[in-house]
């Protein structure tokens, strides 16, 4: 008899009840609709992102990736305002229930402020572009290239083949080096007792015959630039020129190819290159010093 009453108790009247199902049913309803608009619009934003990014491998992974932050915390809003209504509609009273989920999460935030700056610098690096897969930046000093890129961390690999695993809240600044144009400097250094005059007509000649080979022409963005002298430091005189080709391996190509064609028109020219050698001597077995014993 007991059983019976405390169901009766806990139970609410039919006609509140049929109010309570309807409720919950809307509620439901419309937090399945609210899911959906936000699929359709997140799915929208994802297209634009990799239309805008020219359909590139890391646009369309940068797009993914918010795409699917955007839908996680859709997912989570819709989840718990729906959750909230249901058990406003049961009769319970919610309030102390919000004071202490604020409470808890003001508190999951102290402990967890590390990854909430790593997911927070993530959110930035993606949506502000500042790099994407396959560029080539520098870290730290350190020049790796973008293997992966996560809301908490980013994956880079430098030229000897080690991977490092970056938290995004430690990335303070980072040189992207694949973006636009690059610009490489060729220095011819001239031993100082040269004729000068001829070592420049001899680089004005060799840059004039790049700039006119099409095999090279093509993947420069202008033609090598002549600065002339830019040091004289004692023994030798350097002669720079320019080269601004687009990123990845035009520019140093062309680089290697000009200084290929310089070390063959100044020899040809006679004119000598100075080089500075350092040679370490060391005496020769039974040269050491000997020390005289006495009696």
């Amino acid at each position: 008899m007991t059983g019976v009453l405390l169901i009766h108790a806990l139970l609410p009247e039919s006609d509140k009840l049929v109010d309570m199902g309807v409720s919950l049913a809307l509620t439901v309803a419309a937090a399945f609709l609210l899911w959906q608009l936000a699929h359709v619009l997140v799915g929208r934003i994802e297209k634009w992102l990799a239309r805008s990014a020219g359909h590139a491998e890391g646009g369309i992974q940068r797009a993914r990736t918010l795409g699917q932050i955007f839908r996680n915390l859709a997912g989570v809003i819709i989840v718990g305002g729906a959750l909230i209504h249901a058990l406003d509609v049961f009769g319970w009273d919610v309030k102390p229930l919000l004071a202490g989920a604020g409470i808890l999460g003001v508190a999951l935030g102290f402990g967890a402020q590390t990854l909430i700056r790593d997911v927070i610098a993530g959110f930035f690096i993606l949506v502000e572009n500042q790099f994407s897969v396959g560029d080539l930046i520098e870290v730290s000093g350190t020049a790796a290239t973008v293997e992966d890129l996560t809301v908490r961390c980013t994956r880079l690999r430098d030229f000897n083949g080690f991977v490092y695993f970056v938290p995004n809240g430690e990335l303070k600044v980072v040189v992207n080096r694949s973006r636009g144009w690059t610009r490489i400097a060729v220095d011819a250094p001239i031993a100082a007792d040269e004729d000068i005059d001829q070592a420049l007509a001899t680089c004005r000649s060799v840059v004039a015959a790049m700039n006119a080979d099409a095999a090279w022409k093509e993947r420069m963005l202008e033609p090598i630039d002549l600065w002339g002298i830019d040091n004289m430091a004692g023994s030798e005189v350097t002669i720079r020129m320019v080269i601004r080709a687009r990123p990845g391996a035009d520019g140093p190509q062309a680089a290697r190819e000009l200084k290929r064609r310089l070390m063959v028109a100044l020899a040809a020219a006679g004119i000598g290159i100075r080089t500075t050698r350092e040679i370490l001597v060391l005496p020769a077995p039974g040269d050491e010093p000997r020390v005289a014993r006495r009696a």
